[in-house]
């Protein structure tokens, strides 16, 4: 598994670390310095827009964009991120939250459609698989095999 990990500029000082200085964090520490209001994120508005972007590219394209394995972790740690900006009273938050939730259900809707179809016309293909995030990943395997078993049963020899 492809951890996750956040590049961060401290807002003030902490340790070894002075406000200004950045660095990358496991997701745990960033969790637990981010709620102590120790860290901000760096270049999570950069992934929002390149998520706009892959919907884009998702919808306009026929085969599935190759993502990383990990992209869903990054999309969960985007929207904690939004939520706890939201509830410290950010009113530009609300607007990214829900523009961005817009944007990750167009994209998985469109990749499900895709994965689907993949996995009706070419199953367990690796070129394929190449191109998903392990929880796709997973569900391609699942329909390959249970679309190949329904198929077998109606004569398809």
């Amino acid at each position: 598994m492809n951890e996750v990990e956040v590049s961060v500029r401290f807002v003030r000082d902490f340790g070894e670390w002075k406000a200004g200085d950045t660095t990358v964090l496991k997701v745990d520490d960033f969790r637990r310095l981010y709620a102590a209001g120790v860290v901000e994120p760096v270049g999570f508005q950069r992934f929002i827009e390149e998520v706009a972007k892959l919907t884009y590219l998702e919808m306009k394209n026929t085969e599935p964009q190759e993502l990383p394995d990990n992209f869903y972790d990054k999309v969960k740690l985007i929207e904690e991120v939004l939520t706890a900006r939201l509830l410290s009273g950010d009113v530009t938050a609300l607007d990214k939250l829900k523009r961005f939730k817009n944007h990750v259900k167009k994209l998985k809707m469109t990749r499900l459609e895709k994965i689907f179809y993949r996995a009706l016309l070419r199953p367990n293909s690796l070129e394929i698989e190449n191109k998903l995030t392990r929880e796709e990943r997973e569900l391609y395997k699942k329909w390959s095999l249970e679309i190949q078993a329904f198929l077998g049963g109606v004569g398809n020899e």
